[in-house]
């Protein structure tokens, strides 16, 4: 059954003004004056990388008997993940989930879902920011716990030989009253020093970065959690990380990017910072706010924890909007939240009630009474080519730009290759002009364009898997200051120009 063309009064509004949170929908008069200009100002020195929140899939035997997916699903999801070529993945695991069985340490159990997820990501060169969910002990460590989830990790990265996995997160998001930890910083703290001692002592701290402080943040009042972690533990940290789940009125107006730079602004020079959880949720009383809770009431396998609009076109280009403002700001890497609806439930047990942030539900079919939840949705076109385009090891360039309403832009260097990524989240047409501080002549570029329509139509090609393809490939651009190529920006777009190859 496929949930999402339902039009209550309410989407029949979005349809036509989807960004109301906020939003002044006047039309704005056209400058063809107006310049993209792509400067020499490097951002990011080493970019890490883009990609999604993976694995779970820990209730497949309570929903279909089995403890694996498929080996069509398996072929299905592969195909999926290796076109967008994500550099960075993110993989939290428990010991019920994952190492122990009967109380006794049995990581064998990780066989039918963990191993073959990282067997993927080591064949395909993905770095993996693993973690633990949470902690045991209360507001103590438990010892035995710290001492099996070492254990667990050192079995997967030198028995099973997993050099993909590259950090370690120790307890998601613990600030948080929701978080094991319950917002007690000294206990994460100290967890962090014990697990820091174990990795020294089982010879691991040379192989994994602990990464933090994982917090989930809203403002800039949290800020005080990163600036004691780089204070204080700055001399275990190997990265740092933060959450963000703005709202659509956030991104738009350009605010999140001001506030994340507060955060990016804390790290030490040099260090990578990773958006290690990015989505986004909605005022309870606006607009977007109500028709998603509406969309979760009419959804029979909708949790709470859910987003809705990952059905819709417009979906994509706030997350296009929220990718290149994390980049402008100075992170080294995004993680979206997430792969796929099928990874968690709400409730634990045998619930049905899924956490829908996904690309995809992979088992629609077997589970879902929905053949078609299974196809890939419209946001993945443009995450996928700033995954796949924006690769690990890239340069991040400064793209100057007019005052334009949703418009922002950004540059990304490897080598002598480039990708240009524009996103336009309002709702006026623009004409303008890119050029560059210094003259570049860019060859063999592919031009992708993604355009959203109303619910999940949109324009932009794809070919028979629902993969993004050029719109225009082998074009070229001679770029100067004073000369460039002219572009027209459609409302509610993505571009991405690039000749890097994968």
């Amino acid at each position: 059954m496929r949930i999402i063309k339902h039009i209550t009064s309410i989407s029949f509004l979005l349809l036509f003004c989807w960004s109301c949170e906020g939003e002044n929908s006047t039309p704005e008069p056209n400058d063809t004056a107006d310049k993209l200009l792509i400067t020499n100002n490097v951002i990011t020195s080493f970019y890490s990388g883009n990609g999604a929140q993976w694995g779970g899939y820990d209730i497949l035997k309570a929903w279909t008997g089995s403890s694996t997916l498929s080996d069509e699903d398996w072929e299905k999801l592969f195909k999926r993940v290796r076109f967008m070529s994500p550099d960075l993945v993110r993989i939290m695991v428990s010991p019920g989930w994952n190492y122990i069985v009967n109380g006794q340490f049995y990581p064998e159990k990780s066989n039918d879902v963990l191993v073959k997820i990282l067997d993927f990501c080591e064949s395909e060169g993905i770095s993996v920011v693993f973690g633990e969910w949470s902690h045991q002990g209360g507001n103590t460590i438990d010892q035995g716990w710290l001492d099996n989830s070492v254990q667990f990790l050192k079995w997967l990265v030198e028995t099973k030989g997993y050099s993909c996995i590259k950090y370690m997160i120790l307890v998601n998001e613990p600030n948080g009253d929701w978080s094991s930890m319950d917002g007690n910083y000294d206990l994460w703290h100290s967890l962090v020093s014990q697990y820091h001692s174990r990795l020294v002592q089982e010879g691991m701290s040379d192989k994994i970065k602990i990464i933090g402080p994982d917090i989930a943040i809203w403002d800039t009042n949290t800020l005080w959690w990163l600036n004691n972690t780089v204070t204080n533990l700055g001399n275990l940290m190997g990265a740092y990380d933060i959450h963000t789940y703005p709202t659509a009125e956030l991104v738009r107006d350009g605010d999140y990017q001001n506030m994340i730079s507060a955060y990016g602004n804390a790290v030490p020079n040099g260090m990578e910072m990773i958006m290690g959880e990015f989505g986004f949720k909605y005022k309870a009383s606006s607009d977007l706010g109500e028709e998603n809770a509406q969309r979760i009431n009419d959804d029979p396998y909708a949790s709470d924890d859910s987003n809705m609009f990952i059905y819709d076109s417009f979906y994509g280009i706030d997350i296009a909007d929220a990718v290149i403002q994390n980049m402008l700001a100075g992170f080294s890497g995004v993680v979206v939240w997430n792969m796929d609806d099928a990874m968690y439930n709400i409730d634990g047990g045998s619930s049905t009630r899924l956490k829908r942030w996904g690309f995809w539900n992979i088992l629609g079919e077997e589970k879902f009474e929905s053949p078609g939840d299974e196809v890939i949705r419209p946001w993945f076109y443009p995450m996928s080519l700033l995954s796949k385009y924006v690769p690990r090891g890239s340069e991040i360039l400064e793209i100057e730009l007019p005052d334009k309403k949703g418009l922002r832009a950004v540059a990304v260097r490897k080598g002598e290759k480039y990708t240009i990524a524009i996103v336009n989240s309002h709702f006026v047409e623009y004409e303008v002009q890119l050029a560059a501080a210094t003259r570049l002549e860019l060859s063999g570029i592919n031009e992708y364009k993604f355009i959203a329509k109303e619910e999940d139509e949109f324009e932009g090609p794809v070919n028979s898997d629902g993969f993004a393809v050029p719109y225009e490939s082998n074009i070229s651009f001679s770029l100067e200051i004073n000369g460039g190529q002219g572009l027209t920006i459609a409302p509610r777009s993505f571009y991405l120009f690039t000749n890097m190859s994968q």
